[in-house]
């Protein structure tokens, strides 16, 4: 059976319209749900979203036990909902072998969650763990300040936009290969942002954007056609009196979904 006839069947379940129910109540505070094991949470609430859409109008913040509990999560809502409004909340540093170095992939993840946060896009959820929260983030004034966005149609002066970049912490190079890299080449423009898994080549006319596509750094062929990017530098060197809790990002209406109520106020 395809996963999605799953979902449906799961969906008209008596108890995930009563959930829906539930979370509309302004009055309802803490809801206990047992019985729920292996990869039938996440069907749950995917079916929820499915057959509820009212009770998408505020982000979801599932925080599982653990970073490996957490991404088999994530795993499985991307399997039912996509990647494109569910996201991973990692933590940045390595955990094995180079313990205490930042992963520029989660780094990647984290800032790519921050702007979507940012953004207000609706629907949201994003899946985490306690250690990924226990790190401080750049607030969010802070993070609207050093955010670059560029459109298809725009018209931008091509050396303000290296200098911006370069002001930013972006470091120039001949091809881009990992975030925080830019590289220009007659009328094309490569930039890896640390908020998207891909880097943006945006093509100029003169000085009117032409198109924005994301690549393979491998193959270098074009991905995806976009209207509109945030190019966002990493967070290295940012002024700790400028750091705050990751749940400053969301809005105070947030669902929280945990394993245990260890994690609830």
């Amino acid at each position: 059976m395809e996963i999605h006839k799953l979902q449906e069947i799961y969906g008209r379940h008596p108890l995930v319209r009563r959930l829906a129910q539930v979370l509309q109540q302004k009055s309802a505070r803490h809801v206990c749900l047992s019985g729920l094991q292996g990869s039938s949470a996440s069907l749950f609430f995917a079916s929820l979203a499915l057959r509820s859409p009212q009770v998408l109008g505020v982000p979801f913040l599932f925080v599982l036990d653990d970073s490996e509990e957490a991404a088999y999560f994530y795993q499985d809502l991307t399997q039912m909902l996509g990647d494109t409004q569910v996201l991973y909340f990692p933590s940045s540093y390595r955990r094995a072998v180079k313990y205490g170095q930042r992963d520029a992939a989660n780094v990647v993840l984290r800032t790519e969650a921050l702007s979507r946060l940012g953004s207000g896009t609706l629907p949201l959820f994003v899946v985490t763990c306690p250690q990924a929260l226990a790190e401080l983030v750049v607030d969010r004034d802070t993070l609207k300040g050093h955010t670059l966005e560029v459109g298809a149609g725009q018209t931008l002066d091509v050396v303000q936009v290296q200098k911006t970049l370069l002001d930013l912490g972006f470091s120039r190079t001949d091809y881009v290969y990992e975030p925080g890299q830019f590289a220009v080449r007659g009328s094309l423009l490569d930039v890896y942002s640390y908020s998207s898994e891909y880097p943006y080549r945006i093509d100029f006319f003169g000085d009117e954007v032409d198109s924005i596509r994301t690549f393979d750094v491998q193959d270098q062929l074009s991905l995806k056609r976009l209207d509109h990017v945030s190019i966002i530098p990493g967070p290295g060197g940012a002024d700790s009196s400028l750091m705050q809790s990751f749940l400053s990002f969301l809005p105070e209406d947030t669902l929280l979904v945990t394993r245990g109520a260890g994690y609830v106020a």
